[in-house]
């Protein structure tokens, strides 16, 4: 590049003499930074901030309910974080299948205390709530705010088909005595869990799905479903050769509906090996992003450590699978960055080998907590 010595030199004078005019500009009209100084002399960019790094929104950034049950002195928008953050390891699915009684304040609280402390929690997303008064939701709200947590609320449909537990989520909210900091502490709500894949409340689903959201509007807290919506004809279009399915016939009428898409990405279920099991969630991943531009979370993934009785899928499993499957997932925090999509881990507790927490009270993966980016 340089033909002499003596030119080499020249030039480089000339760079060093540039950088310290541009460091004794910066350092005349205030007090910068080591990193703003670097990235101005040497031209190189500043290294993306972490998510929830210098903001003070809720429960990403530094906002904190400081352990009271009085609503923040702010919007419900400006109080949470905005979707662009919702990505990465959320938290956990969290089984609430039993007696009303069983999830007490008490429980809740000591489960919502080792996520945050132990795996960094921010978020924890009920699954199948049995009980059908306010007083989960009331053990919910007390347990959530004395750990600064956000909670995915979620209808569930119970064996006799009747979803009683909407009725309870909107006596939380318009008519009990923590209905201002509710909408504080709801992230959202999920109305059914694979309510389609299930068939759910027949052919009033959508009915009912457009009537709670209604019903929700006023709090200002997201409705939509959590679903797998790879299901060929009903969800998603029938896979043709060489083509990425569309939109289902069912799809497109859930999507108009849907303030949010909480997807079900489940290579166990799927018919994938571990080895498998990454390319078909990120294809899963830009499927969604192409065919429902609204946000994204996937709300249920999981793998097992052990046969699952109740729950079998793929037949590649053991810790070492199981440990594989969700530090992949961790490793790929930047891929989920990049397309701002947020993950549950299912699950907590009660849903077998599933479970992060083992039947000693050990976790499935010792020492182990998922990286922030």
């Amino acid at each position: 590049m340089f033909r002499t010595l003596k030119a080499y030199r020249l030039q480089s004078t000339k760079l060093k003499t540039v950088a310290v005019s541009q460091y004794k500009a910066l350092t005349l009209t205030r007090r910068w930074t080591e990193k703003e100084i670097a990235s101005c002399v040497w031209g190189l960019p500043t290294a993306s901030l972490v998510r929830g790094q210098n903001s003070n929104c809720f429960p990403f950034g530094s906002a904190s309910f400081n352990g009271s049950l009085e609503a923040p002195n702010m919007t419900r928008k400006e109080w949470w974080c905005p979707q662009s953050m919702t990505y990465g390891f959320l938290g956990f699915s969290y089984p609430m299948e039993g007696e009303c009684y069983d999830d007490s304040f008490d429980r809740i609280n000591a489960d919502l205390q080792r996520q945050k402390r132990d795996f960094g929690a921010s978020l924890i997303r009920v699954y199948l709530p049995y009980c059908y008064t306010t007083y989960i939701w009331e053990s919910l709200i007390k347990a959530a705010v004395a750990n600064d947590m956000g909670v995915v609320a979620q209808v569930a449909w119970p064996l006799n088909g009747d979803p009683k537990i909407a009725t309870s989520i909107i006596e939380i909210l318009s008519n009990s005595t923590y209905k201002d900091v509710a909408p504080y502490m709801f992230h959202s709500i999920e109305f059914g869990t694979e309510p389609i894949g299930d068939q759910d409340d027949g052919d009033n689903f959508i009915n009912d799905l457009v009537n709670f959201k209604a019903a929700v509007r006023p709090y200002g807290i997201p409705v939509g479903i959590s679903e797998d919506w790879d299901r060929p004809g009903i969800m998603c279009s029938n896979y043709t050769a060489g083509q990425a399915p569309g939109l289902g016939p069912t799809g497109k009428q859930i999507l108009p509906q849907s303030d949010f898409v909480h997807a079900h990405i489940m290579p166990y279920y799927h018919g994938y090996n571990i080895s498998g099991s990454w390319n078909y969630i990120s294809e899963q991943v830009h499927w969604y992003k192409n065919y429902t531009p609204v946000p994204l979370v996937i709300s249920e993934t999981q793998w097992a450590w052990e046969l699952n009785v109740l729950h079998q899928g793929s037949k590649d499993i053991d810790t070492p699978q199981y440990t594989t499957f969700w530090k992949t997932y961790d490793e790929n925090c930047q891929f989920f960055k990049k397309n701002n999509v947020g993950w549950f881990l299912h699950a907590w507790k009660w849903e077998g080998t599933f479970n992060m927490v083992t039947p000693n009270g050990s976790y499935a993966i010792p020492n182990w907590k998922p990286q922030k980016c």
